[in-house]
Protein backbone atom coordinates (compact mmCIF):
# COMPACT_ATOMS: atom_id res chain seq x y z
CA UNK A 1 0.00 0.00 0.00
CA UNK A 2 1.06 3.66 -1.01
CA UNK A 3 2.08 6.22 1.98
CA UNK A 4 -0.52 7.97 0.83
CA UNK A 5 -3.83 7.57 0.22
CA UNK A 6 -4.64 9.51 -3.01
CA UNK A 7 -7.06 9.85 -6.23
CA UNK A 8 -3.59 11.14 -8.41
CA UNK A 9 -0.17 10.94 -6.10
CA UNK A 10 2.03 11.53 -9.50
CA UNK A 11 3.05 15.37 -8.62
CA UNK A 12 4.51 14.35 -4.81
CA UNK A 13 7.04 12.05 -6.35
CA UNK A 14 10.22 14.52 -6.28
CA UNK A 15 13.39 14.55 -4.32
CA UNK A 16 13.86 17.80 -4.38
CA UNK A 17 10.70 18.72 -3.76
CA UNK A 18 9.54 22.52 -3.46
CA UNK A 19 5.92 22.82 -1.93
CA UNK A 20 5.22 25.80 -3.51
CA UNK A 21 5.69 25.05 -7.02
CA UNK A 22 4.33 21.53 -6.22
CA UNK A 23 1.24 23.39 -4.84
CA UNK A 24 0.87 25.65 -8.24
CA UNK A 25 1.52 22.57 -10.34
CA UNK A 26 -1.09 20.61 -8.75
CA UNK A 27 -3.67 23.43 -9.44
CA UNK A 28 -2.98 24.58 -12.82
CA UNK A 29 -3.45 20.74 -13.54
CA UNK A 30 -6.84 20.70 -12.33
CA UNK A 31 -8.05 23.41 -13.48
CA UNK A 32 -6.72 22.96 -16.74
CA UNK A 33 -7.73 20.01 -17.03
CA UNK A 34 -10.99 19.90 -15.74
CA UNK A 35 -11.93 22.64 -17.65
CA UNK A 36 -12.29 25.44 -15.17
CA UNK A 37 -9.13 27.54 -15.70
CA UNK A 38 -10.58 30.50 -17.73
CA UNK A 39 -13.65 29.17 -17.83
CA UNK A 40 -16.51 31.72 -19.22
CA UNK A 41 -18.23 33.81 -16.55
CA UNK A 42 -21.42 34.50 -17.56
CA UNK A 43 -24.76 34.64 -15.99
CA UNK A 44 -26.63 36.55 -13.27
CA UNK A 45 -24.96 38.25 -10.44
CA UNK A 46 -25.20 37.63 -6.95
CA UNK A 47 -23.14 40.10 -5.03
CA UNK A 48 -24.21 43.26 -7.05
CA UNK A 49 -24.57 47.28 -6.22
CA UNK A 50 -27.77 47.34 -7.86
CA UNK A 51 -29.80 45.89 -10.33
CA UNK A 52 -28.41 46.15 -14.10
CA UNK A 53 -25.17 47.59 -12.85
CA UNK A 54 -21.93 46.56 -14.39
CA UNK A 55 -20.44 43.64 -12.17
CA UNK A 56 -17.35 44.37 -10.09
CA UNK A 57 -15.09 41.47 -9.90
CA UNK A 58 -14.82 39.89 -6.12
CA UNK A 59 -11.88 39.60 -5.02
CA UNK A 60 -10.55 36.81 -3.11
CA UNK A 61 -7.10 37.94 -0.68
CA UNK A 62 -4.58 35.43 0.12
CA UNK A 63 -2.36 36.78 3.18
CA UNK A 64 -0.02 34.66 1.94
CA UNK A 65 2.79 34.44 -1.51
CA UNK A 66 1.27 32.81 -4.40
CA UNK A 67 2.36 29.51 -4.92
CA UNK A 68 1.68 28.47 -1.63
CA UNK A 69 -1.13 25.99 -0.20
CA UNK A 70 -3.56 28.73 0.85
CA UNK A 71 -3.35 30.39 -2.91
CA UNK A 72 -3.57 26.78 -4.43
CA UNK A 73 -7.04 26.66 -2.11
CA UNK A 74 -7.92 30.08 -3.03
CA UNK A 75 -7.62 29.63 -6.60
CA UNK A 76 -9.49 26.41 -6.78
CA UNK A 77 -12.55 28.29 -4.81
CA UNK A 78 -12.45 31.56 -7.32
CA UNK A 79 -12.48 29.44 -10.46
CA UNK A 80 -15.48 27.44 -9.46
CA UNK A 81 -17.39 30.80 -8.04
CA UNK A 82 -16.57 32.75 -10.98
CA UNK A 83 -18.58 30.45 -12.91
CA UNK A 84 -21.44 30.08 -10.78
CA UNK A 85 -21.87 33.89 -9.35
CA UNK A 86 -21.45 34.97 -13.12
CA UNK A 87 -18.87 37.07 -12.42
CA UNK A 88 -15.23 37.83 -12.45
CA UNK A 89 -13.68 35.84 -8.66
CA UNK A 90 -9.86 37.01 -8.92
CA UNK A 91 -7.52 35.77 -6.44
CA UNK A 92 -5.25 38.77 -4.67
CA UNK A 93 -2.04 38.02 -2.45
CA UNK A 94 -1.38 40.45 0.15
CA UNK A 95 1.70 38.95 1.89
CA UNK A 96 3.25 39.83 4.74
CA UNK A 97 3.71 39.80 9.15
CA UNK A 98 2.44 36.18 8.78
CA UNK A 99 -0.51 36.69 7.25
CA UNK A 100 -1.32 39.86 9.35
CA UNK A 101 -1.32 42.63 6.49
CA UNK A 102 -3.82 40.50 4.02
CA UNK A 103 -5.79 39.53 6.59
CA UNK A 104 -6.23 43.26 8.24
CA UNK A 105 -6.78 44.65 4.78
CA UNK A 106 -10.00 42.59 4.40
CA UNK A 107 -10.82 43.31 7.89
CA UNK A 108 -10.74 47.30 6.94
CA UNK A 109 -12.35 46.78 3.29
CA UNK A 110 -15.63 48.33 2.61
CA UNK A 111 -18.40 45.39 3.63
CA UNK A 112 -20.03 45.03 0.47
CA UNK A 113 -19.33 41.15 -0.13
CA UNK A 114 -16.91 42.13 -3.22
CA UNK A 115 -13.44 41.91 -1.14
CA UNK A 116 -13.27 38.59 0.71
CA UNK A 117 -10.47 36.27 2.75
CA UNK A 118 -9.26 32.99 2.59
CA UNK A 119 -8.96 32.58 6.06
CA UNK A 120 -7.28 29.72 7.95
CA UNK A 121 -6.40 28.50 11.20
CA UNK A 122 -2.94 30.98 11.63
CA UNK A 123 -4.70 34.46 10.49
CA UNK A 124 -8.41 34.35 12.04
CA UNK A 125 -7.53 32.01 15.32
CA UNK A 126 -3.86 32.04 16.10
CA UNK A 127 -2.17 35.47 14.74
CA UNK A 128 -4.54 38.14 16.77
CA UNK A 129 -3.69 36.30 20.08
CA UNK A 130 -0.15 36.32 19.02
CA UNK A 131 0.57 39.99 18.10
CA UNK A 132 0.99 43.02 20.29
CA UNK A 133 -1.33 45.09 20.33
CA UNK A 134 -3.99 43.02 18.41
CA UNK A 135 -4.40 43.80 15.14
CA UNK A 136 -7.86 42.63 14.51
CA UNK A 137 -10.58 41.13 16.21
CA UNK A 138 -10.92 37.25 14.42
CA UNK A 139 -15.06 37.54 14.90
CA UNK A 140 -16.13 40.87 15.50
CA UNK A 141 -13.85 42.24 12.44
CA UNK A 142 -15.35 39.80 10.21
CA UNK A 143 -18.37 38.06 8.92
CA UNK A 144 -18.03 34.31 8.74
CA UNK A 145 -19.19 33.21 5.16
CA UNK A 146 -18.18 29.58 4.82
CA UNK A 147 -15.99 26.92 5.81
CA UNK A 148 -13.74 25.09 3.27
CA UNK A 149 -12.10 21.70 4.67
CA UNK A 150 -8.86 21.04 6.70
CA UNK A 151 -5.72 19.63 6.55
CA UNK A 152 -3.83 17.39 9.39
CA UNK A 153 -0.74 18.56 11.05
CA UNK A 154 1.77 15.65 11.26
CA UNK A 155 4.43 14.85 14.01
CA UNK A 156 7.75 13.63 11.64
CA UNK A 157 11.00 12.67 12.60
CA UNK A 158 14.07 11.98 10.55
CA UNK A 159 14.51 8.67 8.40
CA UNK A 160 17.13 7.00 11.20
CA UNK A 161 15.06 8.91 13.72
CA UNK A 162 12.46 6.84 16.50
CA UNK A 163 9.94 4.56 15.14
CA UNK A 164 7.03 5.21 17.62
CA UNK A 165 5.80 8.28 19.40
CA UNK A 166 6.94 6.01 22.80
CA UNK A 167 10.65 6.00 21.86
CA UNK A 168 11.04 9.90 20.65
CA UNK A 169 9.70 10.46 24.30
CA UNK A 170 12.00 7.77 25.82
CA UNK A 171 13.94 9.96 27.95
CA UNK A 172 18.06 10.71 26.48
CA UNK A 173 19.59 11.83 29.24
CA UNK A 174 19.26 15.47 30.27
CA UNK A 175 19.31 16.26 26.59
CA UNK A 176 16.02 18.19 25.21
CA UNK A 177 14.19 17.00 22.28
CA UNK A 178 14.73 19.40 19.71
CA UNK A 179 11.32 20.45 17.44
CA UNK A 180 11.50 23.04 14.78
CA UNK A 181 8.95 25.23 13.43
CA UNK A 182 8.35 27.95 10.81
CA UNK A 183 8.49 31.21 12.98
CA UNK A 184 7.71 31.84 16.42
CA UNK A 185 3.98 32.11 17.30
CA UNK A 186 2.79 29.84 14.02
CA UNK A 187 0.86 27.00 14.16
CA UNK A 188 3.83 24.45 14.07
CA UNK A 189 5.16 26.42 17.40
CA UNK A 190 2.21 26.20 19.66
CA UNK A 191 1.11 22.93 18.86
CA UNK A 192 4.74 21.89 20.08
CA UNK A 193 3.68 23.30 22.85
CA UNK A 194 0.83 21.71 23.44
CA UNK A 195 2.67 18.85 23.09
CA UNK A 196 5.12 19.70 25.58
CA UNK A 197 2.16 20.16 27.93
CA UNK A 198 0.25 17.01 27.33
CA UNK A 199 3.57 14.93 27.20
CA UNK A 200 5.90 16.61 30.29
CA UNK A 201 8.62 16.35 27.88
CA UNK A 202 11.93 18.41 27.17
CA UNK A 203 11.49 20.22 24.40
CA UNK A 204 13.79 23.26 22.74
CA UNK A 205 11.97 25.21 19.76
CA UNK A 206 14.59 25.90 16.71
CA UNK A 207 12.42 28.71 15.01
CA UNK A 208 13.14 28.85 11.32
CA UNK A 209 12.21 31.19 8.50
CA UNK A 210 9.57 28.53 6.71
CA UNK A 211 9.38 25.19 5.70
CA UNK A 212 11.91 24.54 3.33
CA UNK A 213 15.02 25.07 5.95
CA UNK A 214 12.85 23.51 8.83
CA UNK A 215 12.72 20.28 6.78
CA UNK A 216 16.16 20.06 5.51
CA UNK A 217 17.69 20.57 8.92
CA UNK A 218 15.03 17.85 10.43
CA UNK A 219 16.09 15.45 7.11
CA UNK A 220 19.95 16.30 8.51
CA UNK A 221 18.70 15.46 12.01
CA UNK A 222 20.21 18.50 13.07
CA UNK A 223 17.08 18.36 14.97
CA UNK A 224 14.85 15.79 16.48
CA UNK A 225 11.34 16.42 15.43
CA UNK A 226 8.39 18.81 13.91
CA UNK A 227 5.09 19.47 12.97
CA UNK A 228 4.35 20.36 9.70
CA UNK A 229 1.11 19.59 7.16
CA UNK A 230 0.40 16.19 4.95
CA UNK A 231 1.23 18.44 2.09
CA UNK A 232 4.52 19.84 3.15
CA UNK A 233 5.88 16.81 4.48
CA UNK A 234 4.48 14.52 1.42
CA UNK A 235 7.87 14.16 -0.66
CA UNK A 236 9.87 13.69 2.29
CA UNK A 237 7.55 10.66 3.30
CA UNK A 238 7.11 9.42 0.20
CA UNK A 239 10.94 9.63 -0.13
CA UNK A 240 11.61 7.94 3.04
CA UNK A 241 13.74 11.11 4.11
CA UNK A 242 11.62 11.76 6.55
CA UNK A 243 8.84 9.17 8.81
CA UNK A 244 5.26 10.22 10.55
CA UNK A 245 4.77 9.06 13.62
CA UNK A 246 1.36 10.61 14.88
CA UNK A 247 -1.04 12.91 13.24
CA UNK A 248 -3.09 16.07 15.53
CA UNK A 249 -6.53 15.30 14.10
CA UNK A 250 -9.40 14.36 15.39
CA UNK A 251 -9.45 11.47 13.51
CA UNK A 252 -6.77 9.90 11.21
CA UNK A 253 -5.93 11.69 8.03
CA UNK A 254 -7.31 10.02 4.79
CA UNK A 255 -3.70 10.91 3.62
CA UNK A 256 -1.76 9.28 6.08
CA UNK A 257 -4.50 6.35 7.06
CA UNK A 258 -1.87 3.67 8.94
CA UNK A 259 -0.44 6.91 10.95
CA UNK A 260 -2.44 7.06 14.55
CA UNK A 261 -4.10 9.83 16.00
CA UNK A 262 -2.42 11.24 19.48
CA UNK A 263 -5.79 10.74 20.72
CA UNK A 264 -5.13 6.91 19.87
CA UNK A 265 -1.52 7.16 21.49
CA UNK A 266 -3.34 8.63 24.64
CA UNK A 267 -2.77 12.22 24.28
CA UNK A 268 -6.24 13.39 23.25
CA UNK A 269 -5.69 17.47 23.68
CA UNK A 270 -2.57 17.02 20.95
CA UNK A 271 -5.05 18.65 18.43
CA UNK A 272 -4.67 20.95 15.30
CA UNK A 273 -6.05 20.96 12.02
CA UNK A 274 -5.06 23.60 9.87
CA UNK A 275 -8.63 24.39 8.97
CA UNK A 276 -9.76 26.65 6.10
CA UNK A 277 -12.65 29.23 5.52
CA UNK A 278 -14.04 32.03 3.62
CA UNK A 279 -14.71 35.95 5.01
CA UNK A 280 -15.48 39.55 4.48
CA UNK A 281 -15.30 42.33 6.53
CA UNK A 282 -17.62 43.14 9.62
CA UNK A 283 -20.92 44.21 7.62
CA UNK A 284 -21.28 42.78 5.09
CA UNK A 285 -24.87 42.27 4.98
CA UNK A 286 -26.16 39.57 5.34
CA UNK A 287 -27.89 38.19 2.15
CA UNK A 288 -24.81 38.72 0.39
CA UNK A 289 -22.87 36.52 3.25
CA UNK A 290 -25.74 34.21 2.47
CA UNK A 291 -25.65 33.82 -0.87
CA UNK A 292 -21.82 33.67 -0.99
CA UNK A 293 -22.43 30.85 0.99
CA UNK A 294 -24.45 29.10 -0.95
CA UNK A 295 -21.93 29.37 -4.08
CA UNK A 296 -18.89 28.45 -1.56
CA UNK A 297 -21.08 24.98 -1.21
CA UNK A 298 -21.85 24.80 -4.40
CA UNK A 299 -18.29 24.58 -5.28
CA UNK A 300 -17.15 22.53 -2.84
CA UNK A 301 -19.28 20.28 -4.00
CA UNK A 302 -17.97 19.91 -7.00
CA UNK A 303 -16.00 17.02 -7.75
CA UNK A 304 -13.54 18.95 -9.93
CA UNK A 305 -12.82 21.51 -7.11
CA UNK A 306 -12.71 18.51 -4.70
CA UNK A 307 -10.08 16.35 -6.32
CA UNK A 308 -8.01 19.80 -7.02
CA UNK A 309 -8.28 20.53 -2.83
CA UNK A 310 -7.18 16.60 -2.54
CA UNK A 311 -4.65 17.24 -5.02
CA UNK A 312 -2.98 19.87 -1.75
CA UNK A 313 -3.91 17.60 0.73
CA UNK A 314 -7.45 19.69 2.21
CA UNK A 315 -9.98 16.94 3.37
CA UNK A 316 -13.18 19.27 2.39
CA UNK A 317 -15.45 19.62 5.45
CA UNK A 318 -19.23 19.18 5.87
CA UNK A 319 -21.47 22.24 4.76
CA UNK A 320 -21.73 24.99 7.21
CA UNK A 321 -24.06 27.41 7.11
CA UNK A 322 -22.17 30.96 8.00
CA UNK A 323 -23.66 30.78 11.56
CA UNK A 324 -22.18 27.59 12.21
CA UNK A 325 -19.41 28.73 10.87
CA UNK A 326 -18.66 31.17 13.30
CA UNK A 327 -19.22 29.62 16.35
CA UNK A 328 -16.66 27.33 15.13
CA UNK A 329 -14.30 30.74 14.37
CA UNK A 330 -15.60 31.88 17.62
CA UNK A 331 -14.13 28.31 19.60
CA UNK A 332 -10.80 28.20 17.47
CA UNK A 333 -10.03 32.01 18.48
CA UNK A 334 -10.66 31.02 22.21
CA UNK A 335 -9.03 27.84 21.97
CA UNK A 336 -5.99 29.28 20.88
CA UNK A 337 -6.01 32.21 22.62
CA UNK A 338 -5.48 30.22 25.93
CA UNK A 339 -2.88 28.33 24.08
CA UNK A 340 -0.84 31.24 23.26
CA UNK A 341 -1.21 33.28 26.92
CA UNK A 342 -0.09 29.57 27.93
CA UNK A 343 3.12 29.23 26.49
CA UNK A 344 4.14 33.51 27.13
CA UNK A 345 4.57 34.01 23.41
CA UNK A 346 3.98 37.33 21.85
CA UNK A 347 5.17 39.27 18.71
CA UNK A 348 4.70 42.79 17.82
Amino acid sequence: MPLFRMFDTTMIHRSTPRPASRFTQGVLTCLLGLGLYGAATTGSAAVNDKQGAALRPISIVVAGPAGGATDGVARLIAARMSVTLGQDVIVDNKAGAGGVIGTKFVAQAKPDGHTLLLGHIATNAIAPAVHTPRPYDPVADFESIGFIGSTASVLVVPAKGPTTLKALLTPNGNAPISYGSTGIGGTAHLLGHVFGQATAAPLLHVPYRGSPPALQDLVGARISMMFATAGAVAPYLESGMLKPLAVASNKRSRFLPDVPTFKELNYPNVVQEGWFGLFSAAGTPAAAVRKLNEHLNTALADPAVRKGLEQLFVEVGAPASPENFKTFVQKEAAHWAGVVASSGVKTE
